[in-house]
């Protein structure tokens, strides 16, 4: 019998993890969890509230996506970054996340604000692409529209 290799390629649409606000660049910390192990994704949260950052969290196909709409300065988005890959948790430095769907996507969105007023800045416009994919709204005060960089990727998979 002969064993045929399938490759199968899908396109996706992503976000930039920089941004801009009054010419200035920010970036957003993004998470990718390859897992549904609920206590990697406990350790991932609270993370992002020690880190004292606003985030949303929804299941993905392989585990948990976590974004923080958040705008960090370079240095402390390094940091972040570094300090995330330190948790052993299977952490690539991501610079973009799919925000389109695919099948196995979860349908719910978790929102987590802890940020008061004039504490951090959050952009709206990257809640709005969230609000409008999951058809909910968000509270965040001291929000902002910032300029989205999108980028659209292909992704490919060996199926043996």
């Amino acid at each position: 019998m002969k064993v045929t290799n399938v490759i199968h390629e899908t396109e996706h649409i992503g976000l930039e993890a920089v941004t801009v606000l009054d010419n200035k660049p920010y970036f957003f910390l993004f998470m990718e969890l390859d897992t549904k192990d609920e206590e990697n994704l406990r350790t991932v949260l609270d993370f992002y509230r020690k880190k004292n950052l606003a985030f949303l969290w929804y299941e993905s196909t392989k585990g948990w996506h976590v974004v923080s709409p958040s705008l960090l300065h370079l240095r402390e988005w390094d940091l972040a970054k570094r300090e995330l890959q330190e948790l052993n948790l299977n952490y690539y430095h991501h610079l973009a996340i799919r925000i389109d769907t695919k099948r196995g996507d979860g349908q719910n969105v978790y929102w987590e604000n802890s940020v008061k007023a004039g504490e951090r800045k959050i952009s709206s416009s990257l809640l709005t692409i969230y609000a409008l994919r999951f058809h909910c709204s968000f509270d965040s005060p001291n929000s902002f529209k910032t300029r989205l960089n999108y980028v659209k990727y292909k992704q490919t998979r060996f199926i043996l």
